[in-house]
């Protein structure tokens, strides 16, 4: 009980005055300067400016316009663009009725706004305008006092040409297969050949949903520009879907938060991504060993042990290390997913399944003596009805979360409630606990997306909302996990893996993309390709929305069924800052699921990705090093490094890995060849020194199944590249 105590003391006293439903937006320290912000009138406009960006202001109505340090115009708002729904009606703004300059004190210098009082219908409202830095607006718009709006909504007008990057790790917002919470969208279940970098044309839902469950409500435009939304309320986007020529956004009102407040940043894609995260929170730095594959199975089977190294062990872990033994396989992390523990979910305590995993010592010394590092799997899910289970503990302590929060196969896995202090406390020592008995590295985080009420009347522990925690439970749920492990390993030696997670969460952990299907209809039809393409479009929106460090299930989640797609998919999560293999069914070349079963050219494939993988960590190590000062993503849209390059401007099938690599991976089943775009520069066939080529060039390359289109930066230094 004391260490209970102990534990939650310090649990408390890390998060000292920041609320964990405040950390969405750090305050910013402002720069020690002089003040930040010089307003002059032109005419009916109001010019508030920075060295690098300024906002127009009209007037009359009130229109907000952001330009560039040259002056060129990167965003407009739709004239009265702010509104507000009230009372069953939308309120738009109206004119400018006064202005004035104010200065607070920022702590390390003066913080100068611009304080609008403007017309409604329903009186006076007011924005706040204040430079956060040099490159990033804050707006802050309010009701009329006395007026308890619904929503609050803006629209900005979309250029001829213009693109839209981010918003959501998904392809489409597609509708829901049934009404079972959770369910996976259709479009994950029988894929379409659709979606792309550009979100234009699409209506986006900003309400984490299962599985493939990374959001922000931040985009990026090709025009010169970011917006980010604050808060954490649901909310919805219309890009240029009702109207071509309009993007529009449109976000719940809630207790704490009572207004609309966004960030503007002026610049490329790199400089607004390094502007968002100095707000949202700079990304975790993986250890270098986390850079290694990791292999996994969806289920170890119960059966026989089989004896490895004087150890009699699951026969599924005995297998894939007598086999990467025998086939010259390196070693690098093993997960063992759900089910590790005892009871109907397989979770309900934390003790091996003794039927499962008979001989837990041993099989933690054989993996260690081979050199792997060993994650498992959790959720923040309570399970059991048995004395001392995790369910027990939890219903009995009134630590459950409210309203929709069972699991519905197994009634009694319920969702712990995160935002209450003792519930965090009590699930992180038990995974403290656990973490330093058995040696575990890394946590492969799932959930947290579904089950998660977002109800108004469905109140949490820390007295809020659904409404307001559905979004931001993927955030809490992350960070408890980094706490613990970073309570049981120390700085630097520990990753979480999450497969939800909305802004600020890469502060805490690495992503993983969901149930990447190989197969259509949750695994039992037809197999597919478009999981694959998927992956590499869902690689680069993570890019977008401040996650540099994203994997996917290499082969899909749900089984592969063609050599291709098993063959590719490997060869593309090589050059994924997060290589992991397995899933449902078999994800081993030694035991196929097409002929030969024993498939020798599979597994040369296999080991060559996995070994170059590895090569490239201190080529990747480095890049993520940029990724924490910057957000620079690891693997990057071209858009990044040519932002002026109309070429590049939606180029989904081809990207960056680091600076000086160009990655073109091949997705379609059978496919032997594929035209690559190279930019401007001088690059050469990274597989072959004798080929070079002088961008902006498009080629033909011929790709046999075991090659994947590589091109590296002449002069440039990568390991791994063939003599």
């Amino acid at each position: 009980m004391r260490r209970f105590a102990l534990l939650l003391a310090l649990l408390l006293a890390a998060c000292g005055d920041d609320k964990q439903h405040g950390g969405m937006m750090p305050t910013p320290t402002p720069t020690p300067s002089a003040v930040r912000g010089i307003l002059t009138v032109e005419g009916d406009t109001l010019v508030f400016r920075t060295d690098d960006a300024a906002v127009r202001v009209g007037q009359s109505p009130l229109r907000l316009t952001l330009t560039d340090s040259s002056g060129r115009v990167v965003a407009s708002q739709v004239p009265s663009g702010l509104s507000f729904l009230a009372g069953g009606g939308a309120v738009a703004s109206g004119d400018v009725s006064t202005y004035a300059l104010t200065e607070n004190d920022g702590g390390a210098g003066r913080i100068r706004a611009l304080e609008l009082s403007v017309r409604t219908a329903s009186g006076e409202a007011h924005v706040r305008l204040d430079w956060l830095s040099d490159r990033t607006l804050r707006v802050v718009f309010t009701a009329p006092d006395g007026i308890a709006p619904s929503h609050y909504a803006d629209a900005w007008t979309l250029a001829p040409g213009e693109a839209i990057y981010g918003l959501t790790e998904r392809l489409t917002d597609s509708r829901p297969l049934t009404n079972v919470p959770g369910f996976p969208p259709i479009d994950e279940i029988a894929p379409r050949a659709v979606g792309s970098l550009d979100r234009r044309g699409e209506a986006i839902g900003m309400l984490v949903r299962a599985t493939m469950a990374v959001y922000a409500p931040f985009h990026t435009s090709s025009n010169g520009y970011g917006l980010f939304v604050a808060g954490t309320t649901p909310g919805d986007y219309d890009v240029g879907r009702t109207d071509p020529a309009r993007l529009s956004f449109r976000f719940a009102a809630a207790a704490t938060q009572p207004g609309l407040t966004y960030l503007l940043f002026a610049g490329t894609p790199a400089q607004v991504l390094d502007e968002y995260t100095a707000q949202t929170g700079r990304p975790f730095i993986p250890p270098a060993w986390a850079f290694k594959h990791w292999r996994w199975r969806d289920e170890h089977a119960v059966g026989p042990a089989v004896e490895v190294d004087g150890e009699a062990i699951n026969a599924d872990v005995a297998e894939d290390l007598l086999m990467y033994e025998a086939l010259g396989i390196p070693a690098g992390v093993y997960l063992i997913d759900r089910p590790w523990a005892g009871g109907a979910f397989g979770f309900d305590d934390f003790q091996w399944d003794p039927l499962r995993f008979p001989n837990p010592e041993g099989m933690m010394r054989v993996l260690q003596a081979r050199g792997y590092r060993t994650a498992v799997w959790s959720a923040a899910l309570a399970s059991g009805t048995a004395p001392g289970s995790n369910g027990a503990e939890a219903r009995a302590a009134g630590w459950l979360a409210p309203g929709l929060s069972r699991w519905p196969d197994v009634p009694e896995a319920q969702v712990i409630d995160v935002t209450n202090p003792q519930a965090r406390a009590w699930w992180m020592e038990k995974h403290v606990a656990f973490a330093r008995r058995w040696d575990i590295s890394a946590i492969k985080l799932d959930r947290g997306e579904e089950y998660v009420s977002a109800e108004p009347g469905d109140v949490f522990a820390d007295g809020r909302s659904g409404v307001e925690v559905r979004n931001e439970f993927p955030v809490l749920n992350l960070r408890l996990y980094h706490d613990a492990l970073r309570a049981a390993r120390g700085d630097g030696d520990f990753v979480v893996a999450a497969r939800a997670a909305y802004a600020g969460a890469q502060q805490w952990g690495i992503v993983w993309g969901g149930d990447s299907p190989g197969s259509t209809a949750l695994g039992s039809g037809p197999g597919t390709d478009l999981g694959l393409r998927g992956a590499i479009i869902m690689q680069q929106r993570a890019a977008f929305l401040g996650f540099p460090f994203w994997g996917s299930d290499t082969g899909g989640y749900y089984q592969f069924k063609q050599r291709d797609v098993f063959a590719r998919w490997l060869q593309f999560s090589a050059f994924c800052p997060l290589m992991e293999i397995g899933g449902k069914g078999s994800h081993a070349p030694w035991n196929m699921p097409t002929e030969p079963a024993y498939d020798a050219e599979m597994i040369a494939i296999y080991r060559r990705y996995v070994q170059l993988h590895h090569d490239l960590i201190p080529y990747t190590m480095r890049h993520a090093d940029e990724a924490a000062r910057s957000g620079l993503p690891i693997a990057r849209p071209l858009v990044f490094a040519w932002p002026d390059d109309p070429a590049v401007r939606d180029r989904w099938d081809e990207y960056l890995y680091g600076d000086d690599l160009l990655v073109a991976p091949l997705w379609q089943n059978g496919a032997r060849a594929r035209e690559v775009y190279l930019p401007a520069g001088e690059w050469e066939d990274f597989w072959d020194r004798s080929r070079t080529f002088e961008g902006p060039l498009t080629i033909t390359v011929d790709a046999p199944l075991e090659v994947i289109p590589v091109f590296i930066r002449a002069g440039a230094d990568v390991p791994g590249r063939p003599d």
